[in-house]
């Protein structure tokens, strides 16, 4: 019993974990989508914006397999810490 109480508490300490880290990421990802524009109209000598536009994207891009990593992550501890959870009401 002791062994599978400290099984069921080092998976909701490692769900927990990973849904902060999923909960940061997305904060970070909305902040840094803020400043991205849906359209931009670029007239000749406004290449910064372009620029910066770009850089806003590849930031995005750069986190996004983060992001998807957390919640596959999250997904799959939280179903294992309740099928140990449900494992142990039955026995």
């Amino acid at each position: 019993m002791l062994l599978s109480l400290s099984l069921l508490m080092g998976l909701l300490v490692a769900w927990l974990a990973a849904t902060a880290v999923l909960i940061v990421l997305a904060v970070i990802r909305a902040v840094i989508g803020l400043r991205e524009e849906d359209q931009l109209f670029i007239i000749p000598g406004e290449e910064r914006l372009l620029r910066e536009q770009r850089e806003i994207v590849a930031k995005l891009e750069r986190l996004r397999p983060y992001l998807i990593g957390s919640l596959v992550a999250s997904i799959v501890l939280g179903l294992a810490t309740l099928g140990v959870l449900f494992y142990q009401q039955l026995y």
